[in-house]
């Protein structure tokens, strides 16, 4: 997940240094991806509250193990990121990529407009 989120902060920094760009066509499967992505995520978090909380297995010592497991697989801990903080990354990572593409597409309409206006016009 860290690498996906480092990722898309490289596309937003390429993005703002005019690096990238992409038409107003072109990026709207990327927005409706990330779009999607999101809608997906947002009816997700409904249930992230269920999953980081304390699950009610008993007072054995098998039973506090393992529910302790599953409080650090969703919150993260022992070795894990855990879901709920990945699910945030993911959150974050995609509204870089979606300013990135809005950011793109700002550059193609810059360069396409410097272009037109180098144009003899008769």
């Amino acid at each position: 997940m860290s690498a996906m989120t480092a990722s898309m902060q490289g596309l937003k920094q390429a993005a703002e240094s005019g690096s990238f760009a992409i038409s107003q066509a072109g990026a709207e499967a990327y927005i409706k991806a990330i779009d999607d992505a999101e809608f997906e995520l947002n009816a997700m978090s409904r249930q992230l509250n269920t999953v980081s909380q304390e699950t009610k297995l008993g007072t054995s010592p098998d039973a506090q193990a393992m529910s302790r497991y599953n409080m650090e697989s969703a919150t993260g801990g022992g070795g894990t990121t855990g879901i709920v903080p990945a699910i945030k990354q993911l959150r974050e990572a995609l509204a870089d990529a979606k300013a990135a593409v809005q950011k793109a597409i700002e550059n193609y309409r810059q360069v396409d407009d410097a272009a037109s206006s180098g144009l003899k016009r008769y």
